[in-house]
């Protein structure tokens, strides 16, 4: 192997584990970010709504950022509660029965003959409205929101872009 071989090895490798350092710590700051808050997203809804345990802590960005809570109360109730980022909001919480579930708030938009293909449904909020955010393909394959009432079931917004 001549010299010069070995000099653009020696340098290829530098650069290449130079890059994939800088991507991982780009991606931890960015996980630790979406992350941050979960901890005091949970004590707050174990506070306000009883929980006695704590399941799954979701972010969700709309107009104001929410943590989404999912637990069980002392009965053993599945609840969901809405923690505001925002201290200066209200925290809102309600048992999973008391609303549609993410497989209703899909068929809703569905029967809409919106959806072509789903990808994800995810609890939101939006002022004092609690909803389900489902997240598909439209017919022409668009990536596309629907913003789903969780108490009534009724398509409160769609989004196209």
């Amino acid at each position: 192997m001549g010299k010069k071989t070995l000099i653009f090895i020696l340098i290829f490798g530098i650069i290449f584990v130079t890059a994939i350092l800088a991507g991982a710590n780009v991606y931890q700051t960015a996980m630790d970010q979406k992350e941050s808050g979960h901890q005091e997203a949970a004590e707050t809804a174990k506070k306000k709504a009883d929980l006695k345990e704590v399941g799954t802590v979701e972010t969700f960005v709309g107009k104001e950022k929410q943590y989404i809570v999912e637990g069980k109360n002392k009965k053993g109730e599945k609840m969901y509660v809405w923690v505001p980022a925002d201290k200066k909001q209200k925290t809102m919480f309600k048992k999973a029965a008391d609303g549609i579930s993410s497989r209703q708030a899909a068929k809703a938009v569905q029967e809409e003959g919106l959806l072509s293909e789903l990808k994800e449904v995810h609890l939101a909020r939006e002022g004092n409205v609690l909803l389900w955010e489902v997240t598909y393909l439209n017919k022409d394959g668009q990536y596309s929101l629907s913003y789903v009432d969780f108490i009534n079931g009724k398509i409160h917004k769609n989004i196209t872009p």
